[in-house]
């Protein structure tokens, strides 16, 4: 009796035994995996790179979390990058993303840059050229902007506006002191690539590693923008020996949520400093003729507030529009709400009475459309404009016996009021 009981026992502890290891198990195998957001379509640059250093991570650490890359493209990097940032900050969510972290902000085509996230590392730094068509006739970079300070309007630079290969640019014009490019929208460096080869612009920029997979493609380097010569095409002459005072490189940053906890950055660095002392990473880096630093989180911090400094000297003329104070918005988003109430019955559901004639329409119509495009202009505001406009709207409104107000009130008056709502709530857009 007593020996089945103590059989009975030992069972139900080995049983027991073995539902802990299963849980244990399965415990260990639910480690979250760490998403890396690369604000950009693969098979580019920043895509290649960050995926041959989740490799090595990943051959390094067979027991830690897995690393996935996400590609998020569009904006010029601000969709992913927003993506990143309002992402927990438990360190499972990573950026990788290089000074178009900062340059965007610059460019207004976002409210935020480094300051939003926990810098983690830095793994690389580019050293970027200025290029010509092989066939061109600048052999170089002075003779480039010269010809850029006499014929502006002829002298095309492709760029992704408000990318580092526009503001590359820009440095250039303001350290020459008279050049003026004409920028063309382009995109990444393929693009770039294919605009300058097939001879729709006559310059653009290039990292080292770009140039060298598309130089036999018919592109021309004039200057390399560091400190000295790389190696690799020491037949190109810095901008320093052209007799501008201008260096400009490219970090690639690894960028973590605002509030990550400290113990959480320094494990994802430790792992990215070990990969980046691997021989094949070095091999690689040495390949591509990429420099292989690796800042920590409080040095790419500092190299950011550097590349700011240099950044904040140029006059960009670029505008974004910002809301007014929440008590106009609270008016101007009341008189629109009045002004769809009172609409409503007329203008939203029956149709317009015969006596409202395609002039009056054209009319509203043209109204509305100058209203949105007054917005982008240097000298306007969304309080002045948006008072004219519904004052206008009124006015042409109250010419009519049978309406007392247009399409065009009902219509921008939802706009208003999600104007008011994202203020009231703290949204930001892009």
């Amino acid at each position: 009796m007593l020996l089945g009981r103590i059989q009975k026992t030992i069972s139900t502890l080995t049983l027991l035994a073995g539902s802990l290891f299963t849980v244990s198990c399965s415990v260990e195998k639910e480690i979250p995996p760490v998403k890396v957001i690369v604000p950009f379509a693969p098979g580019g640059g920043s895509d290649t790179l960050a995926r041959i250093l989740v490799r090595e991570i990943e051959s390094q650490t067979p027991a830690g979390p897995n690393w996935v890359i996400v590609n998020i493209p569009g904006a010029g990097g601000t969709i992913g990058s927003r993506r990143a940032k309002n992402a927990a900050a438990d360190g499972n969510t990573l950026l990788f993303l290089h000074d178009g972290i900062l340059t965007a902000k610059f460019a207004g085509q976002s409210l935020y840059g480094p300051e939003a996230f926990s810098p983690v590392a830095a793994t690389g730094e580019l050293g970027m050229l200025i290029c010509v068509a092989e066939n061109s006739p600048y052999q170089s970079l002075e003779g480039l902007l010269n010809e850029a300070a006499t014929n502006p309007e002829s002298t095309t630079f492709a760029a992704n506006i408000g990318a580092p290969s526009y503001f590359m640019a820009r440095l250039l014009e303001k350290t020459h002191g008279k050049a003026q490019f004409r920028f063309v929208q382009s995109g990444g460096g393929a693009r770039r690539f294919a605009d300058l080869s097939g001879g729709h612009v006559v310059a653009s920029a290039f990292s080292v590693s770009e140039y060298l997979n598309f130089s036999e493609g018919g592109i021309r380097a004039l200057a390399i923008l560091q400190e000295e010569r790389n190696e690799q095409i020491a037949d190109v002459p810095t901008a320093k020996e052209s007799g501008l005072d201008i260096v400009y490189s490219n970090i690639q940053g690894w960028w973590a949520p605002a509030s990550t906890p400290h113990e959480v950055l320094q494990e994802r660095r430790k792992v990215l400093l070990k990969a980046m002392n691997s021989t094949q990473i070095q091999e690689y880096f040495q390949d591509q003729s990429i420099d292989p630093v690796f800042l920590n989180g409080p040095e790419l911090a500092s190299a950011m507030e550097g590349k700011a400094e240099q950044l904040g000297q140029l006059e960009l003329g670029f505008k974004r529009m910002h809301l007014p104070p929440l008590e106009w918005t609270v008016s101007i988003a009341i008189l629109g709400g009045v002004a769809l109430v009172a609409s409503g019955r007329r203008a939203l559901h029956r149709t317009l009475p015969d006596d409202v004639s395609l002039g009056s329409q054209f009319l509203q119509g043209t109204l509305l459309l100058g209203f949105l495009l007054s917005l982008s202009l240097p000298f306007s505001g969304f309080i002045p404009l948006g008072i004219v406009f519904i004052f206008a709207s009124t006015v042409i409104a109250l010419g009519r016996r049978r309406i007392h107000l247009t399409f065009a009130t009902a219509a921008i008056a939802p706009a208003i009021l999600f104007l008011f709502l994202s203020r009231l709530l703290g949204i930001e857009f892009p």
